[in-house]
């Protein structure tokens, strides 16, 4: 009886902990669920999304991540249709969107900002059941200047308030310079767990890169 008992114990903890998992959906241009989803949540930023990342976290909520990209409105002479980056977080709600957090670079001159969508992501790195949300994006720009390769890190504070930490990757294309990384105190105050996330990220896009 009574191992029959432990075994119903278990059993529950392991739904539980699996019934608490955080869900993730993403959504790109080319999917059916992408119009169907912007038709019916919307779009609050300028643009158009090249990536929705929507996240069922439980306990907190429903949030939508939003990555976009907008004609750029100053002129570029890296690109011949430079973009303007847009993203925001947002917590669903029955009256519509809840704006938590945004973030914005333009390009201009011979600077062109570039997501890299194959390392931004929605994971809990740290397992305190709510998810950091990572936006990497590249700084392009003509010469061979160091050029940043950064990694936001956005998590809930002890307010909860979503708040942006910085990796930055100094990429360089000149021999008498080398590269070297810095760290915003925000990002120095993480928890091990997603720093090395962010530093994993980090060291993943600069391969592309090369």
């Amino acid at each position: 009886m009574k191992v029959k008992l432990l075994l119903l114990v278990v059993f529950l903890l392991i739904t539980g902990a699996l019934s608490a998992q955080i869900q993730t959906s993403t959504y790109f241009p080319a999917d059916k669920k992408y119009r169907e989803f912007i038709d019916e949540t919307g779009n609050p930023l300028p643009g158009n999304p090249v990536m929705i990342i929507q996240s069922f976290v439980p306990n907190y909520g429903s949030y939508v991540w939003y990555l976009n990209e907008n004609r750029a409105k100053k002129s570029s002479f890296l690109d011949a249709d430079p973009k303007d980056l847009f993203g925001g977080i947002y917590l669903e709600d029955h009256g519509g969107l809840l704006e938590q957090i945004t973030f914005k670079d333009f390009a201009q001159g011979l600077a062109q900002p570039i997501y890299l969508l194959s390392f931004c992501q929605v994971t809990d790195a740290d397992h305190n059941g709510f998810p950091e949300f990572y936006l990497t994006y590249f700084e392009e720009s003509d010469g061979l200047d160091a050029k940043p390769l950064k990694v936001l890190v956005y998590t809930q504070n002890k307010d909860k308030k979503i708040v942006k930490a910085k990796l930055t990757g100094w990429i360089a294309y000149q021999e008498e310079d080398s590269y070297r990384e810095e760290e915003d105190a925000n990002f120095k105050q993480l928890s091990q767990a997603i720093r090395l996330n962010a530093q994993k990220l980090l060291k993943s896009a600069q391969q592309t890169l090369n």
